[in-house]
């Protein structure tokens, strides 16, 4: 055709490496039947003419070659490189296929506003007004069939006959239906009363303004987000989910996705925000009321996430997610019988859900019931995906190790390394450590090597998309970014707390500066490095990094700064850590990305901060930090131990300001929160 001629020459055109004379106007491209017979069997017999994105990357170099051949493309290059040009192609042709259908059926109905009665008709026979008036006739029939459904929401057993009419659609496709297009349009006042409403109204449709976004487009645009999620990609991933909200506010996919890369990110406000404002349109969908469950437990507010796991049982029994998680929570807070009976109910609705019967085994095991806990994790392998098999292998690792069985529990977690290619974080830091404590500190120190030069060999930038690293470009540069829920930052804190303890600075100050290199947004890994070179005398690289933590943090979080104001407090710059200090509470408390509920670290940063004006002479100041400090404090069990080390703060500046009254209520305050057996030491 003309659009694949011209296609093709400007793909020629734009090839470097090749120079094409001119054809003249007889010469043609090679067709799809001249390819064939030059090379048979290159070009998959189920390849359309116009294959998708996912059809061209299933196709291998010689098959594009030869796919390309026969669309008169350039056969040169890469795989990348066909798989980019075939792309291009099909793309400009399915464009233009759709585009010359459209403008067809436009002309058409343009025609019709400007043509008298005659070719009026005409173009009522184009349109076959025959085919649409059936359709609209088994649509409402399809509306009075189930209109006579009964009591039981079963059909009446007249549909099922053959004699009977009454149903509107036959069930035999050759037979023919007796209505004419005036009884129905008595019978349904959703047909236009004339033919000529129908031309109105498909002419209205064809000229309507297009959507932003295609079906198609808007699928393509969620796939590129999770991919970019998966590559590590998380900006790219948030700004294209960002913007199908927009376009799609009822794509439930995008909103859940999207909170959950905020949550990820410690945006938990805007995280809520999001799955908040979707549920008023959908009170009863059970994932959004999973997701907000699980934005308020990881928040520390236990008892609103159980009522929205309640929730979404009630809405789907069938939905296997809230059993997981609400058993989970009543595990965490000791709760046996209670998560033991609603991870058995999930199984009675979900009795395939290896989730389910994983959690049921680390249940029995915690109950020390190891038989019981060797069978779930069973269950759960054999109805679990090939992804899902090392975590079940580890925790069969448990129960040998419990019996004693110390080999076999090694056994174990060697064979969950030998899954997905060793890229299980937690059998790697459950087998050394277990090596560790046997005081096998060799085996475990080459446990974490082999296994981490593994893990950076699948970060290395490999991909035949992207031109490989020079030699004076940045070291970072080398790896691809972490994917979506990476775990082995934990890898590398293990082995270099190991090293801490059993070997010597120099190699945990390797250690940390390689997962600096892998994971260089991880706050954390920058705050215990820094930790580490401030035991050790290094006191400037160490404040390097406490500077790159708080840069990194942002406005997210509270503890970065706080840690880095006791740094300065340590080295008695209480000037420098009043600085800090206020920098970081003026960031996090302004922020709208801040967590709300008590959990960015503001309480402990105002506590710090009081007992640094507490030094400074600043007294009345510092009882002022100290009430803000208890203002933000969260009111759950989880936050006792704090409100009880404030409460002990104030009374000592109590006692120091001679209001010893005050002192005696803040001290028994701070014993009845204290969650010890007795209290402690200091408080006595």
């Amino acid at each position: 055709s003309a659009t694949k001629n011209r296609v093709a020459a400007s793909l020629f055109r734009s090839s470097p490496d090749k120079k094409v004379s001119p054809k003249s106007p007889n010469d043609s491209y090679p067709t799809a039947k001249s390819s064939v017979k030059e090379k048979k069997g290159d070009v998959p017999p189920w390849l359309p003419w116009i294959p998708a994105h996912s059809q061209i990357m299933e196709l291998k170099v010689v098959e594009l070659r030869a796919a390309c051949r026969e669309r008169g493309l350039v056969m040169t290059g890469r795989k990348a490189e066909l798989q980019q040009r075939l792309l291009l192609w099909a793309k400009v042709e399915d464009r233009q296929r759709v585009a010359d259908r459209l403008a067809g059926l436009k002309d058409l109905v343009n025609d019709n506003k400007e043509e008298d009665e005659e070719s009026r008709t005409s173009a009522e026979k184009t349109y076959d007004v025959d085919a649409l008036t059936k359709k609209r006739q088994a649509l409402v029939s399809d509306q009075k069939r189930k209109a006579k459904r009964g009591v039981l929401g079963l059909v009446d057993q007249s549909y099922f006959s053959n004699n009977s009419t009454s149903g509107g659609v036959a069930l035999d496709k050759d037979e023919n239906d007796e209505h004419s297009f005036e009884s129905l349009t008595a019978e349904s006042d959703l047909l236009p009363s004339t033919d000529g409403q129908v031309i109105a109204d498909l002419s209205r449709t064809f000229n309507a303004p297009s959507p932003a976004y295609s079906n198609r487009q808007v699928r393509e645009m969620y796939l590129d987000a999770k991919a970019a999620d998966k590559a590590g990609d998380r900006d790219k991933a948030m700004a294209i989910l960002t913007e199908l909200r927009e376009v799609t506010p009822n794509d439930m996919r995008v909103v859940r996705r999207l909170a959950r890369m905020e949550e990820e990110s410690g945006n938990l406000a805007a995280a809520r925000r999001i799955l908040q404002l979707a549920l008023r349109n959908d009170p009863k969908n059970p994932h959004l009321l999973h997701g907000l469950g699980q934005l308020e437990r990881k928040s520390g507010n236990d008892s609103t996430a159980i009522r929205y796991y309640q929730r979404a049982i009630a809405s789907d029994p069938n939905f296997p997610n809230p059993y997981h998680a609400l058993g989970t929570l009543e595990h965490s807070h000791g709760n046996i019988k209670s998560a033991l009976s609603v991870l058995k109910e999930g199984l009675k609705a979900c009795p395939e859900n290896h989730r389910l019967h994983h959690a049921l085994g680390d249940v029995y095991l915690d109950a020390k019931a190891l038989d019981m806990a060797e069978k779930s994790y069973m269950e759960g392998l054999k109805h679990g995906p090939h992804w899902g098999r090392p975590f079940v292998y580890t925790s069969l690792s448990y129960v040998s190790y419990e019996k004693g069985q110390i080999r076999e529990a090694k056994n174990l977690l060697r064979q969950s390394l030998h899954i997905n290619d060793g890229m299980h974080a937690q059998g790697v830091i459950a087998l050394a450590q277990l090596e560790e404590s046997e005081v096998n500190i060799e085996e475990a120190r080459k446990i974490y090597r082999e296994c981490i030069m593994s893990y950076e060999k699948k970060r290395r930038s490999r991909s035949p998309l992207r031109p490989r690293q020079s030699e004076n470009e940045n070291i970072s540069n080398q790896f691809s970014k972490s994917y979506a829920g990476d775990k082995w930052a934990s890898v590398f804190k293990s082995w270099a707390r190991m090293e801490e303890i059993h070997g010597t600075f120099e190699t945990a100050h390797i250690i940390y500066s390689k997962a600096a290199r892998l994971f260089p947004n991880n706050v954390n890994l920058l705050i215990r490095w820094a930790q580490l070179l401030a035991e050790h005398g290094d006191v400037d690289k160490a404040r390097l990094l406490f500077e790159a933590s708080c840069h990194r943090a942002g406005d997210r979080n509270a503890d970065p700064y706080r840690l880095f104001a006791e740094f300065e407090m340590k080295m008695l710059n209480f000037a420098e850590a009043q600085s800090i200090l206020f920098r970081g509470a003026q960031a996090v408390s302004e922020s709208s990305r801040a967590s709300v509920d008590g959990k960015s670290g503001l309480a402990t940063l105002f506590h710090t901060w009081g007992v640094c004006e507490d030094h400074l002479g600043n007294r009345d100041r510092a009882e002022v930090l100290f009430d803000d400090a208890l203002r933000v404090t969260g009111s759950g069990e989880s936050d006792s131990a704090i409100r009880s080390l404030i409460l002990y703060s104030l009374a000592r500046l109590y006692f120091l300001k001679g209001e010893y009254i005050l002192a005696q209520h803040c001290i028994g305050l701070s014993l009845k929160e204290n969650l010890l057996p007795g209290g402690n030491s200091r408080i006595w």
